[in-house]
C-alpha cells in the first residue's frame, strides 16, 4: 500500500495567516505531528512575535511549531520550551499553559546577566513599574497585539536574564492562591521543581531552570531582582601603568552576552 504524501508543517518564519480554528486546527496539528517531524526547528523571532497570551496549545503549536521540550511542572501547568535562532544574545523561548491548554505566560531567555537593560525596556516601552510590598518589583502594561494586560517580570541570574509575560488576571489569581500543589491538597513553599533539573533534549539546564522558575512565581516565589540601576553591560577600570580595561558580562550559556539584541527583540516582542 503506497504511502500518501505528507504537506510540510507550517514554516515558522511564514507571514501571518488566518489562523485554522477548532477541529481544523487540532488536525492540522496532528498532521504535522505525523509527517515525522522527530526534532524541533529553532524557532525564530517574527514567529514568536505571533504567539500572544491565552492562546490554545494548538494554536501554539501551529504557529511555533512543535516544541524542543515539554513537561508537566505542576498538576494543572505545563512548561514548553523553544530554542531560538537568528536572535542575537537570546537562548530560548517558553510557554507555560494552564490546565485548559491555555497560554498564560510568556518567557523571553537572554543569555548573561542582562537585566539592567531588560529593565530600561521595558521602561521605555511604556510599563508601569511597581515595586510592591514583597520586595518584588512588577511591570505592568498591555500585550501589543491583543491588548490584554499583563505582569512583568526580569528574573536575573549569573548565566541568564529572563523576562516573564504573564496574562495579568491569571497572575494575580494564583499568586493570591499562594503556593503551588504538587498534588491535590499539597501546597508547597518551595517552586514546583527544586534543585537542578538534568539535562534534556539538549537544552542548556541553565535556560530549563530559569523557566522551570517562571511558574514558581506564580506561586509567591521572588525573582531574582538584581539590577537597581540603569547601568552598562560592561564596566571599565583604568589600571595604574595608564591602560584601560573593559570586563563584560560573561556566560557559559550557548550564545554570547549581547545586551542590544536584548534590548531589539524585546522592542520586536513587547512594543
Amino acid at each position: 500500500m503506497s504511502q500518501l504524501p505528507c504537506r510540510s508543517t507550517p514554516s515558522r518564519s511564514a507571514p501571518h495567516a488566518r489562523r485554522p480554528a477548532g477541529g481544523l486546527l487540532r488536525a492540522l496539528t496532528a498532521l504535522s505531528f505525523a509527517c515525522g517531524a522527530t526534532a524541533a526547528a529553532a524557532l525564530d523571532l517574527p514567529t514568536l512575535d505571533k504567539v500572544s497570551v491565552m492562546m490554545s496549545l494548538d494554536q501554539v503549536r501551529y504557529v511555533a511549531g512543535p516544541p524542543d521540550e515539554m513537561a508537566r511542572i505542576a498538576p494543572d501547568l505545563t512548561l514548553t520550551t523553544w530554542k531560538m535562532t537568528g536572535t542575537p544574545g537570546m537562548i530560548a523561548a517558553g510557554g507555560i499553559f494552564d490546565g485548559r491548554n491555555a497560554l498564560i505566560a510568556q518567557a523571553y531567555v537572554f543569555a548573561g546577566e542582562t537585566g539592567p537593560e531588560a529593565l530600561a525596556s521595558l521602561r521605555r516601552f511604556g510599563f508601569k513599574v511597581v515595586a510592591g510590598p514583597d520586595g518584588v518589583t512588577r511591570f505592568y502594561g498591555p500585550d501589543d497585539d491583543t491588548g490584554r494586560p499583563l505582569v512583568v517580570l526580569v528574573d536575573e541570574r549569573p548565566e541568564t536574564t529572563t523576562v516573564f509575560a504573564y496574562e495579568q488576571r491569571e497572575y494575580e489569581k494564583r499568586l493570591a492562591a499562594g503556593p503551588l500543589p504538587t498534588g491535590p491538597g499539597t501546597p508547597i513553599a518551595q517552586p514546583p521543581v527544586s534543585g537542578p533539573l538534568p539535562a534534556a533534549g539538549g537544552t542548556d539546564p541553565a535556560v530549563r531552570n530559569a523557566l522551570a522558575a517562571g511558574i514558581g512565581m506564580m506561586g509567591g516565589m521572588k525573582p531574582i531582582q538584581k539590577s537597581t540601576t540603569l547601568s552598562s553591560s560592561s564596566s571599565t577600570t583604568r589600571n595604574p601603568d595608564g591602560s584601560v580595561t573593559t570586563r563584560s558580562r560573561s556566560t557559559s550559556a550557548s550564545v554570547s552576552v549581547d545586551p542590544a539584541g536584548m534590548a531589539n527583540a524585546l522592542l520586536q516582542l513587547m512594543k
